[in-house]
């Protein structure tokens, strides 16, 4: 008879009113017009007769910790509340986000309560994440644990193309010529976690895959983007399953195959990620496939990450005047939007500037669940970063989760400097300079390693 957690999951709709922003080009803020799928978040909270945990997974872009202005944490918050109402402590919740680009524009790279209604929307949706988190804590039962991992080639790509200066050719909306390019790292791995309760009558799937669900971003209705249709695939077609949760991977520098395209995309790769989990979830539950240790166990550490070096404010705050003086005097369409994107940029420019030199906080978060290590990055790690952590872990099985926790853009390898490009480029979705990703994959292995010492 194997061991057995408790075990329970729940799931909330937190789809936004229509009044809160989505992260657009011109404006960068701009309004939904309508919704194509729901946004939910989903929750599971284990108890191994010592400790507790509870991981929630929410189809949203990315929770930055700034978002309720001055003196306030957003993670913190959400924490703080679930700990008193479920007792479970603080440090040992994990929050995540799908990082998907049809859902409100929760990184803050523009200011979100310059909305009107997103403070009070903001309040709602912490009592969604903690009502979420109480009801998995409600529903836990007696369950065991499997885990394993399979593939999905065919749908992801790294979109930094390099030519052969090893300089970048493409950003993440274009596709060159391959003929004499190369490209970045893929992680094509599916993690599994499979929960079953005793009686084997209800099942919770926790998926892990690194691809950016951008397939149909900077459009106006809200989506959950592929890893929708793939959870709801799941939890449709494995018998007795209730809830089935989407982790998103090291995909920083990860698209889909195809650039900005359409709802038949979303499908197709929906379907091309929760058919592998379908066929991982039968292989688990076979009565041989052998059970994962009871183990919970969760280490935490908090780094100081030095920001990027940052360029001068005269020229940027010349261009940005040009552009606006420019822009104002333009008389054809396509000049305005030229202007438009010159004045974005400069204004990108100058909201990097204006957040200043100070260290950034990163918690590192590893929760070990069995045999399964679950690293939590604040950010948007590259599929090199998180493929380093996995290769050098010492856990039988280790799945990287970025967007987790917070969101402070993006983490790179020191090489990305060199070779240049979008993501490293002079805007508040890169504050953390070239030392900052190593040093969290460091952390990550040092808190593997304790947990498994």
């Amino acid at each position: 008879m194997p061991q057995t957690f408790q075990a329970g999951t729940a799931r909330v709709d937190i789809t936004p009113p229509l009044t809160i922003p989505y992260l657009g080009y011109e404006p960068r803020h701009a309004l939904f017009q309508g919704v194509h799928d729901p946004l939910y978040a989903r929750a599971v909270a284990l108890d191994d007769g010592v400790t507790q945990i509870i991981l929630i997974a929410a189809d949203a872009i990315g929770f930055s910790n700034a978002i309720l202005g001055p003196g306030r944490n957003f993670t913190a918050e959400v924490r703080q509340r679930i700990q008193a109402r479920t007792g479970v402590p603080a440090a040992q919740v994990m929050l995540t986000a799908s990082h998907a680009h049809s859902t409100p524009e929760t990184c803050d790279l523009r200011r979100l309560l310059d909305t009107p209604a997103a403070a009070p929307w903001l309040e709602v949706l912490i009592d969604q994440l903690t009502s979420v988190a109480m009801m998995a804590c409600g529903a836990r039962k007696p369950s065991t644990l499997k885990a394993g991992t399979g593939q999905v080639v065919g749908l992801a790509r790294n979109r930094r193309v390099l030519d052969q200066a090893g300089r970048i050719v493409a950003g993440p909306e274009s596709t060159p010529d391959l003929a004499h390019t190369t490209a970045g790292p893929v992680d094509p791995q599916v993690g599994v976690l499979l929960l079953e309760s005793i009686d084997q009558q209800t099942k919770t799937l926790i998926t892990n895959f690194a691809c950016h669900p951008v397939t149909v971003q900077v459009q106006p209705l809200v989506s959950a983007d592929f890893p929708g249709p793939a959870m709801s695939l799941v939890e449709r077609s494995v018998p007795g399953c209730i809830n089935s949760l989407f982790l998103q991977g090291a995909c920083g520098d990860i698209n889909p195959i195809r650039n900005t395209t359409d709802f038949a995309d979303v499908e197709r790769y929906g379907h091309m990620l929760g058919g592998e989990v379908i066929k991982l979830a039968a292989q688990l539950s076979a009565p041989d496939y052998p059970h994962s240790a009871t183990v919970l166990a969760v280490q935490s550490a908090t780094l100081l990450l030095q920001v990027r070096d940052l360029p001068a404010r005269d020229p940027a705050q010349q261009a940005y005047a040009e552009a606006s003086a420019m822009l104002a005097a333009a008389p054809t369409d396509v000049e305005r939007t030229s202007w438009r994107a010159k004045q974005r940029r400069a204004e990108e420019t100058l909201i990097l500037i204006d957040l200043g030199s100070d260290p950034i906080p990163a918690e590192v978060q590893v929760m070990r669940i069995g045999d399964v290590a679950l690293v939590a990055l604040p950010g948007e790690p590259f599929a090199e970063l998180g493929l380093a952590i996995k290769q050098r872990s010492p856990a039988p099985y280790t799945f990287v989760v970025g967007y987790a926790n917070d969101w402070i853009g993006y983490l790179t390898p020191p090489l990305a400097w060199e070779q240049g490009g979008y993501e490293v480029g002079p805007g508040p979705w890169t504050r953390v300079g070239p030392a900052g990703g190593p040093q969290l994959v460091e952390k990550a292995l040092e808190l593997i390693q304790a947990l498994w010492a």
